[in-house]
């Protein structure tokens, strides 16, 4: 009994939506040039390239971390982004 209002129901949902919807209109390319130049122009200067140093934690590492990760001799402690890297004798 209630199966066929729901149908009905979802059924005048569906079309109604899939009329109102229209199809997309292609976006001429003289406005896609100027709303990207309009795009690059709001972002700041040193934001348009990445770091050299993705931030991977190591920026804001307490004094206390970093003594207990690179204290230890293990390979946790060498592969740490927050150990200092050992510096090679040769």
């Amino acid at each position: 009994m209630r199966l066929v209002p729901i149908f009905v129901m979802s059924s005048v949902a569906l079309g109604t939506a899939a009329v109102a919807a229209g199809p997309p209109s292609s976006v001429s390319p003289e406005l896609t040039g100027t709303v990207r130049s309009a795009l690059q122009a709001m972002v700041p200067p040193g934001q348009a390239s990445r770091p050299t140093d993705p931030d991977r934690g190591d920026d804001n590492a307490s004094l206390r971390a970093i003594q207990l990760v690179c204290g230890h001799d293990n390979p946790s402690a060498t592969r740490s982004a927050i150990c200092p890297t050992p510096v090679s004798p040769d």
